[in-house]
């Protein structure tokens, strides 16, 4: 059975790259696990910081819910270190298969998202798919008639 991995780093979600988890996961019947990993310091956060990482923590819940409820085996995982040790440490402990990551959209990926995912790619065991989001389309759309 596959077992599928998408980790977030709690300052961002991926958003697209959960939804092709499950999609995935729905088709194949395979398993899915949500890494959250929060960094060291997530203890001293300001308010703002904090209210922010509540709501995506709110928002992921929901996401694993409905996934729940269409019958995906889903599970959900919080740990606290550094994201790219964090993220391969799961995947050898678990027998991870599939790593679905975010790609981001190539133009606003920071340089330091950037560099742990070279770290991750470069040493994980399982396979690893990037999602990246799809662009609006800019050709006119034609009438209906």
């Amino acid at each position: 059975m596959e077992r599928i991995l998408v980790s977030l780093d709690g300052r961002h979600a991926a958003w697209e790259a959960l939804a092709r988890a499950v999609s995935l996961a729905a088709r194949i019947e395979a398993r899915v696990f949500v890494l959250l990993v929060s960094p060291p310091d997530a203890g001293v956060l300001g308010p703002a910081e904090a209210d922010i990482r509540a709501t995506l923590r709110r928002r992921l819940e929901l996401a694993i819910e409905a996934a729940k409820a269409k019958g995906i085996s889903i599970d959900f995982f919080m740990t606290e270190g550094a994201y790219e040790e964090e993220v391969i440490r799961f995947i050898e402990h678990h027998r991870i298969t599939l790593l679905v990551a975010d790609g981001g959209d190539g133009q606003s990926r920071r340089a330091s998202r950037d560099a742990a995912l070279d770290w991750i790619l470069h040493r994980a065991t399982c396979r690893v798919e990037l999602v990246t989001p799809r662009k609006p389309s800019t050709r006119p759309q034609r009438e209906r008639t």
